[in-house]
């Protein structure tokens, strides 16, 4: 069978190693994307640079080179990738937690690395409605077979709280809190560098013209961009502050992000748009360890009314170790003085916030 091609045009955002490369800038699409299976790929000719061909998996990238991937089914290597994905996807299923649930709606805690529904570029991809169709419970069906309960959804890499709904009633009355923006969702960052000052971005976001992984800040209209509007404020906690080593340098900065609206990649796209990066982001200029895998980015509190009780509801997901880890704390420390109460706190002076639009 031919190679069909799954990406037209990557575009090179820093000088790196080809293999570093797709191992941080695809992964949030490429099932597959461990170093060993990308530096296959990569040997097999699956890769070409400014439309060449390349073979060795250190080839050194530049700025704004254009790379080209192809899919490959090579028997051996799909039976082995399947078998790895097996392992993780099940891996990934025992770190969801529960948070609440009763007849109508399931609040759980997504870890990073999880597939929220199945999309065209993950086919084969275990993901969170796999995990809920297996855990025998009834599933709103409005979304369609793949989206079963989905009624909002967290990037790949993105951990942190979501609600499911159990009930087609449930499913229609979530999804109109969250179109007309009742519901609240408040987000935990690690960022290269702190804000200036808390701020409020009201800026429209469309495709991104040069990368179609890409979200980007537009006129409003101009390439498909829509009103978006989050809120940023930085975290100071003495706890983390004096745990901090004096000869460590850039120690990750807590920031907090409030939705307003929930355009794909939001947060990540205002941040970026304010020249801040989240730790791992790769894909919206991170410029930071190769270490970091992940992007640390969390899913932190979600407000809403109960859809049948209309009960005004809060759920609070807490951190997880590898936000400590990075951070340089431990996990319960980090969770006892990042309470809740105290991140909502942070956003009631918002209306004196300096506004970017």
């Amino acid at each position: 069978m031919s190679d069909e091609i799954l990406f037209q045009k990557i575009v090179c955002n820093d000088a790196q190693r080809l293999d570093s490369f797709l191992a941080r800038f695809l992964g949030e699409v490429l099932p597959q994307a461990s170093r060993s299976g990308i530096a296959t790929a990569i040997k097999a000719g699956l890769v070409s640079v400014n439309k060449k061909a390349v073979l060795k998996p250190s080839h050194k990238l530049k700025i704004n080179d254009e790379v080209l991937v192809k899919k490959s089914r090579i028997s051996s290597e799909n039976s082995r990738i399947s078998s790895e994905n097996s392992r993780i996807s099940n891996e990934l299923f025992e770190k969801i937690k529960i948070i609440y649930e009763d007849d109508d709606i399931l609040v759980i805690s997504k870890p990073s690395g999880l597939v929220v529904h199945e999309a065209s570029s993950l086919k084969g991809e275990s993901t969170l409605v796999d995990f809920l169709k297996q855990s025998g419970r009834e599933l709103a069906t409005l979304g369609g077979e793949f989206r079963a309960g989905i009624v909002h959804r967290l990037d790949r890499y993105t951990s942190g709280v979501m609600v499911v709904a159990k009930s087609d009633f449930a499913s229609a009355e979530l999804s109109s809190q969250l179109q007309q923006k009742t519901a609240s969702r408040i987000y935990i960052a690690l960022c290269d560098l702190p804000l200036k000052q808390n701020c409020v971005v009201e800026r429209a976001i469309g495709r991104c013209e040069n990368n179609r992984l890409k979200k980007a800040v537009y006129p409003l209209g101009k390439n498909g961009a829509k009103y978006a509007k989050s809120a940023f404020c930085n975290i100071f906690l003495d706890e983390v502050q004096n745990s901090q080593n004096s000869a460590q340098k850039n120690t990750p900065n807590i920031i907090a992000a409030k939705l307003f609206t929930g355009r794909t990649h939001q947060i990540r796209v205002h941040l970026s748009s304010i020249n801040r990066h989240i730790l791992g982001d790769v894909l919206y200029g991170f410029k930071g360890s190769c270490d970091i895998i992940r992007v640390f980015l969390h899913g932190y509190i979600l407000e809403l009314k109960h859809p049948r009780t209309g009960q005004m509801m809060s759920f609070c997901a807490p951190l997880e170790d590898d936000f400590a880890a990075l951070i340089g704390v431990d996990t319960r420390t980090l969770n006892e003085k990042l309470t809740k109460n105290f991140v909502l706190s942070c956003f009631e002076p918002i209306n004196q916030w300096l506004c970017l639009s």
